[in-house]
Order: C-alpha cells, then structure tokens, then sequence
C-alpha cells in the first residue's frame, strides 16, 4: 500500500527528462470537482504515475488511479462504498492550438509553464471513472420493496375485539344507510292507488 504523500505541483518536464516515476497518495480534499459528485471527501488517491516524453516535446503522463469513495444507491437511497480503479494518459501541450490538433482520440491538457498541478493532471480521469448511476453490490442493497415490506410490519394488527367493534360499527353504517337512502320506498303503494282509482 502507498504511504508516501504526493506534491501539490511538480516539473513536469524534468520528471519527462528524467523517466521519471511517481508513486503515493493524494487527498481526497484537493479533488474540489470531484469531491461534489461523491457522498464523503474523506479518503485518498493512491496514484502510480510515468513520465515519458512524446512527440513534439509533450509530456507524456501514463498511470493507474486507485480510490474508494461514498455514493448514493440509486434503488434504495442509502449511501454505499464503491472502488475506483482506472488508467489514465495524458499528453501535456503548451498551448490551446496544440490541444486542438492532438488526435481525437488522445487526451490532453494545457499547460504553458513547467509546473503543473497533480490535481489538474488526475481528476477529470477520476470524475470520468464514476459510474453513471451508483448501486449497492448484488444481493446488499436495501430496495424500496424491501423498505415497504419492513414499514408493513412494524404496523401494529387490530385485536379480536377491535376486528368486532369494526365490523359491528360497519353493520351499524349499513342499517343506517337502509334507513335513509330508500328513495322508491313507496312506489308500490302509489302504484296501487292508481290501480285502484282506475278501476273506481
């Protein structure tokens, strides 16, 4: 496991000029972009990074990104830990007319000085490298049915006599009901004095 704390900025041209190799790990802090897509900024990068010079005297910049960070589970809204891991190439050009004629294909950043800063060079990698929607392992998440089988539960059942004192209450509406709504109640007799007057 990394230890070794990486600088804010480094020479990029020296560590090209030199081969270099870099390894250790960055706080998750200085990743300001990144961090306001996540639950947690506590944490690290750990980064193994390569220098290499390129063509037209570009920095060349391969390496591995490693990191775990909190997101929200889509399915159940609870937050859940997921790994990132992924691998990165970037050319370093010294103007925004270079950038424009690197291949489509290839990534670059701009950077007119030597000095470049680690977060610039990593974390649009990092942001590219989470998932379009995050999700709890199979089998760990806390879904919305289980959420509605586990609330159905916790209600309290009614009682025998409460399932009475419900149904007597429940006769009692309908009698009244009878009582009440009986708009041909007496349509029999009407019709039978109008027989009656007819045969009068």
């Amino acid at each position: 496991m990394l230890n070794t704390t990486l600088p804010v900025q480094i020479n990029h041209r020296r560590f090209v000029s030199d081969n270099a190799k870099l390894q250790g790990i960055i706080p998750l802090q200085r990743f300001e972009r990144f961090i306001a897509l996540v639950e947690d900024e506590a944490g690290e990068v750990e980064a193994q990074l390569e220098f290499k010079k390129a063509r037209k005297h570009r920095s060349l910049v391969i390496g591995q990104l490693r990191t775990k960070v909190s997101v929200i589970c889509q399915n159940c809204m609870a937050p859940t830990q997921i790994e990132l891991d992924t691998e990165l190439s970037v050319l370093v050009v010294n103007s925004e007319e270079a950038l424009a004629q690197l291949h489509e294909d290839d990534d670059g950043l701009v950077c007119e000085d030597e000095l470049i800063l680690l977060v610039d060079l990593l974390e649009d990698e990092l942001i590219l490298a989470l998932p379009m929607v995050g999700k709890h392992e199979e089998g760990k998440c806390q879904s919305a049915l289980g959420n509605a089988v586990k609330a159905l539960s916790a209600v309290k059942p009614f009682s025998g006599d409460e399932c009475e004192e419900r149904e007597e209450g429940q006769e009692s509406q309908k009698g009244a009901s009878k009582d009440t709504y009986r708009p041909f109640a007496g349509l029999a007799d009407l019709t039978a004095d109008m027989v009656l007057k007819k045969e009068e």
